[in-house]
């Protein structure tokens, strides 16, 4: 087993068993660690688990995750080519925001799983998880920029996208999706540039 492996493991048994955020803890279902490839070079950070998720036990298997589903379709990618986790990992009661104190208590876990999986590119879904990488907000005006940022020794590159529950709430706007999917079309490029850079082997 690779050593990445059984760290990953390691803090995944360790995570889904966390009482940090007492009222988070009484609440969930079960912690939704993450989906999909933990040796990806590729790591999508969201906001917090609905009900589905909370359910379900994986992010993004919901409303929004058909869309951010068929936004990876578009550039190629399924979600096994990614992982994909959230910026808190239970659900929020009644969906509220996650506060600032949650988010710190589980950041410290996202600071372990990006030194763990090394990524070179990440992409942050929304304002919280943007907020959380990059120290910034307004993803509107930030949406689909390239940021070089050093995170846990690792370089990565950050590309923030509009949350998909967005163009839901919009009513399926046909200009938002044209725009999430310009905005994955340069994740896909950023992708390719790391590819050239780095052995294949590696994503």
């Amino acid at each position: 087993m690779d050593e990445r492996d059984t760290q990953f493991n390691e803090l995944k048994e360790f995570y889904n068993v966390c009482t940090n955020c007492s009222q988070l803890s009484e609440n969930r279902t079960q912690v939704v660690f993450g989906d999909g490839n933990p040796l990806s070079k590729i790591l999508f950070i969201g906001e917090a688990p609905g009900a589905k998720e909370d359910i379900n036990g994986i992010p993004f298997c919901g409303a929004s995750g058909k869309v951010l589903t068929e936004l990876l379709g578009s550039v190629n990618l399924t979600r096994k080519d990614i992982f994909i986790t959230n910026t808190v990992l239970c659900r929020p009661p009644n969906n509220r925001n996650p506060k600032k104190e949650e988010m710190d208590h589980c950041g410290d876990r996202l600071t372990k799983l990006i030194h763990v999986m090394q990524p070179k590119v990440i992409v942050t879904i929304g304002n919280f998880a943007t907020q959380r990488i990059l120290g910034k907000t307004g993803i509107t005006t930030i949406r689909g920029k390239q940021f070089n940022k050093r995170i846990a020794d690792n370089d990565v590159v950050v590309v923030p996208v509009v949350h998909p529950a967005s163009y839901l709430y919009s009513g399926r706007n046909p200009e938002m999706f044209k725009r999430m999917s310009e905005d994955f079309q340069t994740i896909a490029n950023v992708i390719k540039g790391k590819k050239q850079q780095e052995s294949l082997t590696d994503y």
